[in-house]
């Protein structure tokens, strides 16, 4: 899908409907989402232990705070921070979270925040959503510290749309989803990008990051999505430049 957005309120105003149209909340309440998202969940947590600092962290379109309550809840990190464009969304989150986890509403490419000021940046299911995910990347490649990660995921849109068309065809879409709605091609929808593996790690690399893992989700033989954790390049194993390799 292409959308061409004259501004960032006009692009704001779509997201926000797009939310409350295919209400993401109702969606990981599924019972059958959850079991998915297990194996997500952990390859996330997986991922941030990379980074060689454990001070703070931040998802970048932290949604309903779902991913942010399983990093909270995980330990690790003694600051926790979550941004999202969406004010309704991250109204949700508050009543989502723990205590003591920070929320703001903000531009994930124009992050309200220093240089270098975070060990890790999380960013899940958000890539194929933004109008300019390089730009995107590249904001949160400056947000790291030395020997800092970037642990990222996207869907997978061929196998999930096949996966789809599948269970709407074999009628078992109400059987595991209920009354809960989805467009047969999110990339019509939602996704501005159709999102795939190549795509993924092309990104990473041209927003300069080093590719040091990718992840298929749940499992190899059915990869709906896939993870990535990136360092910038130069970074080396002793994480020097990190932090000032911004835009």
């Amino acid at each position: 899908m292409s959308a061409p957005f004259q501004n960032p309120a006009e692009y704001r105003a779509w997201n926000d409907a797009m939310i409350l149209k295919h209400d993401p909340a109702a969606y990981y309440a599924n019972r059958w989402v959850r079991l998915l998202e297990r194996a997500r969940l952990r390859a996330i947590q997986r991922g941030l232990k990379l980074a060689r600092g454990r001070e703070a962290v931040l998802e970048l379109g932290c949604g309903f705070g779902f991913v942010l309550r399983r990093i909270a809840l995980s330990g690790g990190f003694r600051r926790i921070l979550g941004m999202d464009l969406s004010l309704p969304s991250l109204r949700d989150a508050r009543e989502r979270i723990p205590q003591g986890v920070g929320l703001t509403q903000g531009d994930g490419a124009a992050p309200p925040f220093r240089l270098g000021a975070f060990d890790a940046v999380c960013m899940t299911e958000v890539i194929e959503h933004v109008p300019d995910p390089v730009a995107l990347l590249r904001a949160s490649r400056g947000l790291l510290a030395p020997g800092g990660v970037l642990v990222v995921t996207a869907p997978n849109e061929r196998v999930i749309n096949r996966l789809k068309c599948l269970l709407r065809r074999t009628g078992l879409w109400r059987l595991f989803f209920g009354r809960y709605e989805a467009a047969d091609r999110m990339e019509e929808e939602w996704h501005l990008h159709a999102m795939d593996r190549g795509l993924l790690v092309g990104w990473l690399a041209e927003a300069g990051y080093e590719v040091r893992k990718v992840q298929p989700l749940p499992a190899a033989l059915l990869p709906m999505r896939y993870l990535a954790v990136g360092a910038p390049v130069g970074a080396g194993d002793d994480g020097a430049g990190g932090a000032g390799t911004g835009r």
